[in-house]
């Protein structure tokens, strides 16, 4: 007995000397990195400075970003923001049997699709709201959120009774609400904790709409619930917004472009995965193609390519002096046939302006004066057919005053 206690008090002796050793000689656990208010998270979502944009259509661009971490992980955000102070409009489309998106979109000549409401995934017939053309299709549910299109394809957004809703010619219900009036809606504790790819509709305070997908379901996108999302579509100046179908359906298609999102239907962090779904949501406008001056061939000697001046397209340019031999060559490949107007973009320089002569194909040379930091209008170009069955629209430049070309970007808007 008395050995087996000085045994037990020997360990205990140990055991605790072991503790205070581990206690002050390991270093204390690393504390959890502090997450960023509400405020903080807003302002890093709506700086403008992280998003890469694109003019896709006139009063149409494409903005994407991909957030390392945003919410509860890693985030991919691919979103078109319109203006419809240009010749943008709305339609709705719905096949009557699966159809992928981009295939809806192509089909009619749209210049970018989004994926719309819920349907039964076994018949395809939609599960709510659905009015084309003037035509109810389907009903509305109580409550049921929806985006309807007057007769010039202007967007509203509502909470619908039961039924039609006359008001407008096409119509499309999803849900839920996200935003309203500003406020988020809040949708209760157990949507907080589930996560999705996400599709939406905003509608933003300055009268822009948003039409936005964030992926999911992969390591390079986690997706984001209901309040999340809103919080998103909230910091990127949206007061009213819309959740539409999610999941393995959030598609969102640019003419010229493809799929812009990475559908995960396929299980993979691609364009690939894009589902066949039930209806969608169309854009019209007049397709946009800018090429940046990196992309320019410029043909003989004499060139210089300049770096950091104010007001630039993009901060550079490329010049050469006033040689009639010399010529800037630009051939750049557009999502549809057809006749586009040619603007080059001329950076705000001490120099002044200066008069250059832009060939238009078929022989048409004009002249144009430029004038600092604005698109010139040089004329307008048809396109040709590629072998590939693309379209592609060309121009050459070449100088005609005494002062040296200088062009930053060329810009291309179908007629």
């Amino acid at each position: 007995m008395t050995v087996r206690s000085s045994t037990s008090a020997s360990i205990a002796r140990a055991w605790v000397a072991l503790t205070s050793f581990v206690a002050i000689h390991l270093d204390p656990p690393p504390a959890r990195a502090q997450q960023p208010s509400v405020e903080e998270r807003a302002a890093s979502i709506a700086d403008v400075g992280g998003w890469r944009r694109v003019e896709v259509g006139e009063g149409v661009f494409l903005l994407t970003r991909h957030f390392p971490s945003l919410f509860t992980g890693p985030q991919n955000v691919t979103a078109l923001r319109v203006d419809l102070r240009h010749a943008a409009r709305f339609d709705v489309v719905a096949p009557g049997s699966l159809t992928r998106t981009s295939e809806m979109a192509v089909g009619a000549g749209a210049l970018a699709a989004i994926n719309g409401g819920f349907y039964d995934t076994g018949t395809g017939d939609p599960l709510g709201l659905l009015r084309l053309d003037g035509v109810l299709r389907s009903p509305a549910r109580e409550g049921q959120a929806a985006i309807g299109f007057d007769a010039g394809g202007w967007a509203r957004l509502a909470d619908r009774p039961a039924g039609d809703w006359p008001e407008v010619v096409d119509a499309l219900g999803a849900g839920p609400r996200l935003l309203r009036d500003g406020a988020i809606v809040d949708h209760g504790e157990r949507q907080r904790g589930i996560r999705h790819p996400r599709s939406a509709f905003g509608v933003c305070a300055d009268g822009s709409l948003l039409l936005l997908t964030i992926d999911g379901r992969t390591a390079e996108s986690v997706g984001v619930s209901f309040e999340e999302l809103a919080a998103l579509l909230a910091a990127l100046g949206c007061r009213d917004a819309i959740n539409l179908d999610g999941g393995g359906s959030s598609t969102l298609f640019v003419a010229g472009c493809g799929v812009v999102n990475r559908p995960c239907d396929n299980k993979r962090f691609d364009a690939d995965g894009e589902r066949a779904v039930a209806d969608a949501v169309l854009l019209f406008a007049p397709a946009v193609v800018v090429v940046d001056d990196a992309q320019l061939d410029v043909g003989g000697a004499g060139w210089t390519r300049r770096a950091g001046v104010a007001r630039a397209h993009d901060g550079g340019f490329v010049e050469h002096a006033p040689d009639p031999a010399l010529r800037l060559r630009c051939a750049a490949d557009v999502p549809f046939a057809g006749r586009y107007r040619v603007f080059a973009w001329s950076p705000e320089l001490p120099a002044g302006s200066w008069t250059f002569a832009a060939e238009l194909g078929a022989g048409v040379v004009v002249e144009r004066t430029s004038r600092p930091a604005a698109w010139v209008v040089l004329g307008e170009v048809d396109s040709a057919p590629t072998e590939d069955g693309g379209n592609r629209v060309a121009v050459a430049m070449r100088c005609a005053g005494a002062r040296p070309l200088r062009v930053d970007a060329l810009r291309f808007v179908q007629r």
